[in-house]
């Protein structure tokens, strides 16, 4: 009796997990928080690397745009925070901040390039 009742806890866990790591590999990939990496190639600033998009799971983002100013150009200015919407609308194709874009992702996930503009985000 025992066994069978320790058999079945060990299939339960099992199924448990497995349900848990579909659930993780179906949400999109676009979630999470993301910082501007580069334009057209060329890496940005320090100051303009902390400007972010935010994607969360109920369709909002939220943008936080950072630039360098001053006359000496050492000031770094958080210029404007913006919550918008977001949608995927599949084949890689997002909506956001009222802009449809084709997202391509990097194999490991950590970053995404918004292929008009050829700008690059990465997480942290």
């Amino acid at each position: 009796m025992n066994r069978v009742l320790i058999l079945s806890l060990l299939i339960f866990t099992l199924f448990s997990c497995s349900s848990n790591d579909e659930n993780e590999n179906n949400e999109d990939p676009i979630l999470g928080k993301w910082f501007l990496f580069s334009i057209n190639s060329v890496e940005v600033s320090d100051c303009e690397k902390k400007s972010s998009i935010e994607f969360n799971s109920n369709g909002l983002t939220i943008s936080d745009t950072h630039q360098v100013a001053g006359t000496n150009g050492t000031d770094c200015l958080n210029i404007s925070i913006i919550e918008n919407r977001w949608e995927n609308k599949g084949n890689n194709l997002y909506s956001f901040n009222n802009i449809e874009s084709v997202i391509d992702f990097s194999s490991d996930g950590n970053s995404f390039t918004i292929t008009s503009g050829n700008v690059i985000y990465k997480k942290n």
